[in-house]
């Protein structure tokens, strides 16, 4: 008789302790949950005919800034609630890194099954994330990359980073035009710089000093006279212009990938300040890097606006 007490009061202890330990997880759950800030983020996704993009409105919970970014991203690799809508990150695709810097400018580097064999696609579905970040009310501006490369449009050109006022969502048409373009590259033998003409089509997505930069990272047409100086893994992040200035935001590979001998280094620099200069909207360059001034670049120092450099230009080279 006592056993059989002394076993029910064993067992009614036991049952206690796990109630207790259950109700305490469930109220620590609560309050965790309750902790979380909420924020109503506009997810965008394809719409039915695939010609443009369409929001509809969820609730991202979080703790911090980076937390919410990285839960929207999460969310918008889901499916969309209506079955007409398409995703825009397709099956399979991870995230390398978000990085969030000063003044909102973020960017959000995939791994390469973001891309897909169809360029106009790469394009809705970039504006498609860059309005969903934008939504969050952190991003001022958004860059998205493929495995450290941006996204490219229909006509190879870098989309670089966007702000979601440049997108236009009825129907993601925009205007363009062709335009005359001057760029300097290296002599083959690196004695100095030579001109070559070319002439692009440029979009009013993006400023033409974007598409300049955008086009000697693309390198010379004429590589029998010419040499290509900045490497094609360059990534320009953004361009700003004011009172003729033009100033340049280049992640960090910038120098790693670009420097060399102290004749390369003056080289590569006033490549890119001579083929700006040469629109007249720009008198001098500034450089920056992960949104921080540069003060040298490799033995040049370019703390401080630059100017242009005739003295540079060897030949007339191509027209």
């Amino acid at each position: 008789m006592r056993k059989d007490m002394k076993k029910k009061v064993i067992t009614t202890s036991v049952f206690v302790l796990l109630l207790a330990a259950f109700i305490t997880g469930i109220a620590l759950y609560i309050k965790d949950d309750r902790s979380k800030a909420r924020a109503d983020v506009d997810m965008y996704f394809v719409n039915a005919a695939g010609t443009g993009i369409v929001a509809e409105q969820t609730v991202i919970k979080y703790r911090h800034d980076t937390e919410l970014l990285s839960n929207t991203i999460r969310q918008l690799s889901r499916s969309s609630l209506d079955a007409n809508r398409g995703r825009v990150i397709p099956r399979g695709t991870a995230v390398n890194n978000i990085e969030l810097y000063d003044g909102g400018k973020i960017i959000v580097d995939f791994t390469d099954k973001f891309i897909t064999d169809d360029a106009a696609r790469n394009v809705l579905d970039t504006y498609a994330v860059v309005k969903t970040l934008c939504s969050t009310g952190l991003a001022s501006t958004v860059y998205v990359t493929v495995n450290g490369s941006p996204v490219t449009d229909r006509d190879g050109n870098a989309l670089g980073d966007i702000s979601a006022s440049d997108i236009n969502l009825e129907g993601e048409e925009y205007s363009s035009e062709m335009r005359n373009i001057v760029l300097y590259f290296a002599a083959k033998d690196e004695s100095g710089l030579v001109r070559e003409g070319r002439t692009i089509k440029i979009t009013d997505q993006q400023p033409t000093e974007q598409y300049i930069i955008n086009e000697l990272i693309k390198g010379t047409r004429d590589k029998a006279h010419h040499q290509s100086l900045i490497s094609p893994k360059t990534v320009l992040m953004s361009v700003d212009i004011e009172d003729n200035i033009c100033y340049l935001n280049f992640k960090s590979g910038f120098l790693s990938e670009n420097t060399g001998t102290p004749e390369h280094d003056r080289l590569v620099i006033y490549s890119i300040v001579n083929s700006l200069t040469e629109l007249e909207s720009i008198n001098r360059v500034q450089f920056y890097m992960d949104g921080k001034r540069v003060e040298h670049f490799g033995t040049v120092e370019i703390k401080d606006c630059i100017s242009r450099d005739t003295t540079m230009i060897s030949e007339i080279g191509e027209e």
